[in-house]
């Protein structure tokens, strides 16, 4: 079953490519790009450099969410009490607190797990990692790939979802995935499935950590990101929960040029409405990194906003405080590798997707070769493969995904507009351009 359908996809990219090839002889098909002074203008990278960044963005995702995943989850509503200098892992709980912590039920559970064990650095130890975990931060971004390779650009929602219940292992999916998943099964598909008549996951994470890809295969070009967002986004998500994505891939299209931090913060702005609740969240963030020059104090005053919802802790996987958690990363971590996914990380919740997202962002502005040996040695293992067997193998090779990025990414750029010559990218320019306004039920905090 894997080598028939890896000849397939192969034998689907080679015809696209001679597709692909028979546009540019023809010249740009499409006008996405913008004018100035009545000329089209072009931004230009090398493809070796765009190989390099979209490297860098890969690996800086994976690193991160390795490097955070013993983190996860432990720390909700306070920030985690030290930094991460290196690989480390939670030491094995000692059969006392475990058995303590057996009798308690909820979130008692994990408050007395942390305050008596996770807070604790003497009990995490420095590791080696020898692959890549299965991690669906990185495979559900395999599939969204896998079905644009075997349908080509105009893939359909549906399609990708119906590939998920064909070659997805349905107890690795959680969240808002897991509950669009149970929706493609009623015969509900996108984009209903993401809808909030159907789901109460609409702004769950989901999109934010996955949407990565569509700004690796869209350099420059926004408002092509925000396309795949509203078309990909809304299978498991609706309003936030679909913006958070955007806005992360809007950075990501703009990472290829930009390496200030704050500017590449701001721009995302430009990607989704003003008046959504995770715009808000954007603009305070920044408002709070002008006031606070350190991060807790700005932590703090964040909490009893974006933290809380009627003096309860918001979910774990609510869209708007992980992503503060994102742009905190960002914009105090000043475009240190390290130093911006310890502090994502040390914000807490969603501890190792937030970071996760932080230096892949970061990755793509830095390029593989600008991230530091103790995190890039990650290049050289392979990638555990649990949820997604049947189509790629076991473990993954990251030359695949690499090179299947490039190429998915050349398509992209050529279709709307670009060219490719002596060896330069040339990416029409354009300017983000937000979507509509549509929120789930929220009241902001405070009000």
């Amino acid at each position: 079953m894997k080598t028939k359908m890896n000849y397939q996809l192969l034998k689907g990219m080679l015809i696209r490519c001679v597709i692909i090839l028979s546009l540019f002889l023809l010249g740009p098909v499409c006008t996405y790009g913008q004018e100035l002074d009545g000329k089209r203008v072009y931004r230009q990278i090398t493809l070796e450099d765009y190989k390099d960044k979209v490297e860098g963005g890969w690996l800086g995702q994976a690193i991160a969410v390795l490097w955070g995943q013993w983190t996860e989850g432990k720390w909700q509503g306070e920030m985690v009490p030290f930094d991460l200098e290196d690989w480390y892992r939670s030491k094995p709980i000692p059969n006392d607190i475990a058995e303590k912590a057996e009798k308690i039920q909820g979130p008692e559970r994990r408050q007395f797990m942390t305050k008596n064990f996770y807070n604790n650095k003497n009990n995490w130890e420095i590791w080696v990692p020898d692959k890549m975990s299965d991690q669906d931060d990185l495979y559900i971004e395999f599939m969204f790939l896998y079905s644009i390779l075997k349908n080509g650009l105009n893939v359909t929602a549906k399609e990708i979802a119906e590939d998920w219940l064909r070659y997805l292992q349905p107890n690795r999916i959680w969240g808002a995935n897991k509950a669009a998943y149970l929706n493609f099964g009623k015969g509900i598909w996108p984009p209903w499935s993401g809808h909030p008549l159907y789901t109460t996951q609409g702004d769950a994470i989901d999109f934010q950590i996955e949407a990565d890809l569509f700004g690796l295969i869209s350099p420059g070009l926004p408002r092509i990101s925000n396309a795949w967002g509203d078309k990909v986004g809304h299978i498991m998500n609706y309003g936030d929960g679909v913006y958070g994505g955007m806005a992360m891939a809007a950075m990501y299209t703009e990472a290829f040029f930009e390496s200030n931090p704050r500017k590449l913060a701001e721009y995302s702005l430009r990607a989704i409405p003003a008046e959504s609740t995770y715009a808000q969240m954007v603009r305070d963030v920044l408002d709070l990194h002008q006031k606070y020059p350190n991060w807790q104090d700005a932590w703090k005053a964040l909490q009893p906003k974006w933290g809380k919802k009627d003096g309860k802790l918001v979910p774990g996987l609510d869209v708007r405080i992980n992503g503060a958690y994102v742009y905190m990363g960002l914009l105090y971590g000043g475009g240190d590798f390290w130093k911006s996914m310890n502090i994502s990380m040390r914000c807490g919740v969603d501890s190792d997707c937030n970071p996760s997202s932080v230096a892949g962002i970061l990755g793509t502005v830095l390029g593989m070769k600008g991230i530091p040996e103790k995190w890039a040695m990650l290049r050289k293992l392979p990638i555990e493969n649990i949820a997604i067997k049947e189509i790629f193998p076991n473990p993954i090779n990251w030359d695949d995904i690499l090179d299947a990025t490039i190429e998915v990414g050349k398509w992209n750029i050529l279709q709307n507009g670009g060219y490719l010559d002596n060896g330069v990218l040339y990416i029409p320019y354009q300017t983000p351009t937000s979507p509509p306004l549509e929120q789930t039920i929220w009241v902001e905090p405070g009000r």
